[in-house]
């Protein structure tokens, strides 16, 4: 009797979870679809027309935004993915290939946000590399009135988005790297008189390729979408789809939501085309034909190419660097005048200044992102027990907690927004942790979920015959076992909801407001030395929160298998 008590209460639960997750999901998708074909009965919109698709795609320079977001999202991406694969290619068996996980951890740690207000420290008229050149080669004296960035075609949104995601891709292909034996299939290319280029290319790439491959969706999704980078580096006669969206969503006309909503559809079947894209070139790639021409285009002896790939490579981490150590001058600079290249003096009045007058949103950042990540890292752990009480082997439903990674984040929100108002929250902070657990709880399952599933049953038949109950061998055994992932999950989580700009912006509704809104304001109109003290507490606390959790994990993880 109790026993099957316990299973209706579990099974209960797990509905509960599952509706709790999914339903708000599934209406954040209809609040924005619905609308676009004009139905939204509370405006008194209660017929479907395609009345809205003609309306948007006749806005002045709609197609342009089209075009730039999938050129900016595919170009980037494939960037991006080739130079980390160079990086790991040349560091690959030597000994900084140990350190690569401490060497770019600082980059993974930042917000998109803050390399691209690393690049307007760098290019801007007043930035590092004209203050390098000036005025003895240029003549200036003071910064120069010419047009640098953003530019038109969207190049230094593709840099940033870049920068941002090669360090990313090195760290998912370094955990790709460990599931099989690496260095014996690149010595056995090796063997057969292949470059070190052609080895990597056609043996361990692949290999890395189909574990990564869902992850690579994820940024192409992103890049092709995103907003808090391009408010500061794409164009903006016209600006991407996602901003001509955000644009027309703020707009006091009578069909803005509408019209809104139009565009966020359009911006995922942007996203579908490019994934659609992205698959035909896996199969173009993996065809035999293709093979073989790769394979003898990548054995011949490209010295001069190597080098130049290699060079490039190096330029793009060294633009990181300097682009973070540019923000740390300006947030301790008391005066830096063009076109000095160094301050005359450096203060701490800046950043106290800046401490005091905004260590409210410093608290409330930290704040959201530690209990967004909590909520997520527990919501996964009872999910996956449940799950396992019930014997269920898979949950097709599962892959619907990946729909806010692949929906565009403006689009997704907009649709939220329709379904968060039917609750009428009077508190915006409950409302804005809600919201942040759905691009929070599918990184914590990635990470989570298989190391807790992947638990040898044996260790907890052990467990059950020392008369351990359910709720103790997961708080003695497998949370012991998996303490490293959920650590990781837990510091993961807090990165990812820190850095997070759109939900803050539609739902905070300027009543809360976080570094990363603060830092964007700056980077569109304030001083320099307030947004390099921005700049450099969006740097040093998501350092602090990996040092802090690397520590943990050294001290309190003991289990190793």
């Amino acid at each position: 009797m109790g026993t099957n008590f316990y299973g209706q209460l579990t099974k209960a639960l797990v509905i509960l979870i599952g509706t709790l997750v999914i339903v708000p999901i599934i209406f954040g998708f209809i609040g924005f679809f619905l609308p676009s074909f004009g139905y939204f009965p509370i405006l008194g919109k209660s017929e479907f027309n395609l009345n809205y698709f003609h309306l948007s795609l006749n806005i002045a320079g709609i197609s342009k935004s089209i075009i730039l977001s999938l050129f900016t999202g595919l170009v980037s991406t494939l960037l991006a993915l080739f130079f980390s694969q160079v990086i790991l290619l040349y560091l690959f068996k030597t000994r900084a290939y140990n350190y690569i996980k401490v060497l770019i951890s600082p980059l993974i740690a930042l917000p998109h946000i803050t390399m691209a207000i690393g690049l307007i420290f760098l290019f801007s008229p007043s930035g590092l590399f004209f203050r390098l050149i000036s005025p003895w080669l240029t003549g200036f004296d003071r910064p120069p009135n010419i047009f640098i960035m953003p530019d038109e075609y969207g190049l230094f949104l593709i840099l940033g988005l870049i920068l941002k995601e090669i360090p990313f891709f090195i760290l998912v292909s370094l955990s790709a790297l460990q599931e099989f034996s690496a260095k014996k299939i690149f010595d056995l290319g090796k063997s057969l008189q292949n470059s070190n280029f052609s080895s990597w290319c056609i043996l361990i790439f692949p290999l890395i390729y189909k574990k990564i491959r869902f992850v690579i969706f994820i940024v192409i999704a992103f890049t092709a979408s995103v907003v808090d980078m391009s408010l500061i580096l794409a164009p903006s006669t016209p600006s991407t789809l996602a901003i001509r969206i955000l644009q027309t969503y703020q707009s006091s006309d009578a069909d803005s939501l509408f019209i809104a909503s139009n565009l966020a559809l359009i911006q995922l079947f942007i996203i579908i085309i490019l994934l659609l894209f992205w698959m035909i070139l896996e199969k173009i790639v993996s065809y035999k034909l293709s093979f073989i021409f790769l394979m003898k285009i990548l054995s011949f002896k490209t010295f001069f190419i190597n080098k130049i790939v290699v060079f490039t490579s190096v330029i793009l981490f060294l633009l990181s660097i300097l682009g973070i150590i540019s923000s740390l001058i300006w947030g301790f600079s008391a005066n830096w005048y063009f076109p000095n290249f160094f301050p005359k003096s450096l203060t701490l009045d800046v950043f106290i200044n800046f401490y005091n007058e905004n260590k409210f949103i410093i608290f409330i950042s930290i704040f959201i992102s530690f209990i967004v990540s909590l909520i997520s890292s527990l919501l996964t752990i009872i999910w996956v027990e449940l799950i396992e009480f019930l014997q269920i082997k898979k949950i097709y439903l599962e892959w619907i907690i990946f729909i806010p990674l692949f929906t565009p984040q403006i689009s997704f929100l907009i649709g939220l927004q329709s379904f968060i108002i039917l609750f009428d929250f009077d508190s915006y902070l409950l409302p804005l942790i809600i919201i942040q657990l759905f691009y929070v709880i599918p990184y914590s399952f990635i990470i989570l979920a298989p190391s807790l599933r992947e638990i040898k049953k044996e260790i907890i038949i052990v467990a059950t015959s020392l008369g351990k109950n359910r709720l103790q061998r997961l708080l003695s055994v497998k949370i012991p076992i998996v303490m490293s992932s959920l650590l990781t999950s837990f510091a993961i989580g807090m990165l990812v909801s820190f850095s997070l700009y759109t939900p803050v912006y539609f739902f905070g509704a300027g009543r809360i407001t976080t570094l990363t809104v603060e830092a964007l304001n700056l980077a569109l109109s304030g001083s320099r030395q307030d947004l390099g003290v921005a700049t450099l507490f969006q740097i040093i606390i998501p350092i602090l929160i990996l040092i802090t959790v690397a520590y943990l994990s050294k001290k309190i993880c003991k289990w190793r298998f």
